[in-house]
This record gives C-alpha cells, structure tokens and sequence, in this order.
C-alpha cells in the first residue's frame, strides 16, 4: 500500500509602495526552486507580477498553486492545479497590485507530485507479467482485493525475497526509492515500502512496490524496455510478507492516485483478468 507525499513550499513576500507609481518599474526577478523538480519565479512589471514555472526534470509533474494575496489580485481562480510536460519556461499566472501606493505581498502555498493530471490510459494494452518468463506466481490479492486493496486497481503476486521484477510496459523510470529496510503489518510502515515508478507513454505511471532494501537495478531518467530487469522483490512497508505489488496510476485533482485496471497476458493468453488464489505464468 502506497499514499502520495505532499511536499509543501511557504513563501511570504511583502513589498512596500511602488516608487513613482504612475511609471512602469522594473525589479530584479525572484527565483526558487524545489527537490530539483522546478523554480518558480516572480517577475515584475510596476504594478504586474508574472509567475513563470521552470521545469527541472524531462518527464510530467503536476503542480496546485494557492496564494494568499494582500492587495494583489490573480488573473485566474485560485488554487490553479496543471500538469508540466515539457522541459523550459512556462507562464502560469498574473498578479496585479490593487492600489500601487500601499503595502502589497503574496504567499505561495505549494504542492506538487510527479505524474500526469488525468492521464487517458490506453485501454488497448496488453501488459506482460512483472516477473520473468520461466517463472509462475500465485495472486494473493487482486483489483478491490478486501486486505489491503479496497478503491484499489492493484495486483499482489506472492513472490520469494530476492525474485527478479520486469517492467511490465515500455517507459522511463521517474521514481525510485530503495533505502528502507522495515516490513510488517504496523499502519506506521505505510510510507516505508521501496518501489520503482515508470512512466509510460500515455501518462500513467507503473508502480512496482514492497522492493527489497538496495534492490533497484535502474537509475531515474533511465528508458526501459517491457521484460527488462528492474528490480528484485522484498516485503518492505506494510506487508504481510515477500510479494510484489503492481498497479498503474494517474493523478487526480487532489493530487492523489487514481488506479487503473489493466489487462495482462497470461498463461499464453491475451487480455486476461487475473483471479485471487490463481497461479499465473507467461
């Protein structure tokens, strides 16, 4: 089981008076950047301010941006939630200063998650099995499974610490975590399992999770192949034992998972529905 971390960034910037109001006035630009994701900076023009997001990494983000203005006002509804694909520079919002001669500020409030908003999942793939060829493996859990997976299109297969994971669709690895070495069925351990994330080329993202303590074979911005080696399986975070969890996921206006259910080849089969207590192979 695996919940989207929020990273939170608070700026508070307030500005006196503009000087001779009644002119345009230029200020140097304010730039920050977050968890080498993206920069976010502040231009202004007299009584404008422009936002421009600075993309960091070659693949999507999607990011909510609220403002707590003090005698500003936006030129669109906040909070503003959109996703970034390409790399470069992109405006996303105007402010202008209500009343020039007073004090006036604003204040980013920031949240963002790698992924695409509403990604359309291509329904006609078939995806292969995450394991390899000569290898069969019991389902323990499936789509809204009542252990773990309920609101959940999620796949666990039962799978010896130390199995060999594949990628189960083409794509590029955006996530990765391998550093945690705790599994169990403490609630604490939720945040704590190592996955591989791979985003795919209609804007889902792969999640291959439970992964052994320094068991990640690919690096972020790697492009893999369906039936490359990836990672090896453990039974980190909460976990009732050594499995792989697999789902395929796009992000929701709250920034949070949304599942898909997906078809697999299976057994010599395309498009299979996979069952709980059954044993599948390629």
């Amino acid at each position: 089981m695996r919940f989207v971390i929020f990273i939170f960034g608070l700026i508070w910037q307030v500005f006196g008076p503009i000087p001779n109001a009644d002119h345009s006035t230029e200020i140097a630009a304010r730039e920050e950047c977050y968890d080498d994701t993206f920069c976010i900076e502040s231009i202004q023009d007299g009584d404008k301010v422009n936002l421009v997001i600075s993309k960091l990494i070659p693949w999507d983000f999607t990011l909510l941006i609220n403002l707590r203005l003090e005698n500003m006002v936006a030129d669109r509804k906040l909070p503003l939630i959109r996703s970034f694909t390409a790399r470069g520079k992109e405006s996303v919002l105007n402010l202008r200063i209500a009343e020039p001669n007073r004090k006036w500020g604003y204040r980013f409030d920031l949240k963002w998650v790698v992924g695409l908003l509403d990604a359309q999942h291509d329904d006609q793939y078939v995806y292969s099995l995450p394991f390899g060829r000569n290898k069969s493996f019991m389902v323990s859990q499936t789509y809204n499974g009542l252990a773990s997976h309920e609101g959940k299109n999620a796949i666990d297969w039962d799978m010896p610490r130390g199995t060999g994971v594949r990628a189960a669709r083409d794509g590029i690895v955006v996530e990765i975590e391998e550093s945690r070495f705790q599994g169990g069925l403490d609630p604490a351990l939720i945040s704590e399992a190592n996955y591989v994330r791979i985003r795919h080329s209609d804007g889902t993202i792969g999640n291959y999770v439970h992964l052994m303590p320094n068991g990640v074979r690919v690096y972020k911005g790697d492009r893999v192949r369906r039936g490359e080696l990836i990672a090896y399986s453990g039974d980190t975070g909460y976990s009732s034992g050594p499995h792989l969890h697999f789902e395929v996921f796009t992000i929701t206006g709250e920034l949070q998972h949304r599942t898909i259910p997906v078809r697999f080849r299976a057994n010599g089969r395309n498009g299979a529905q996979l069952e709980e207590g059954q044993v599948y192979g390629h």
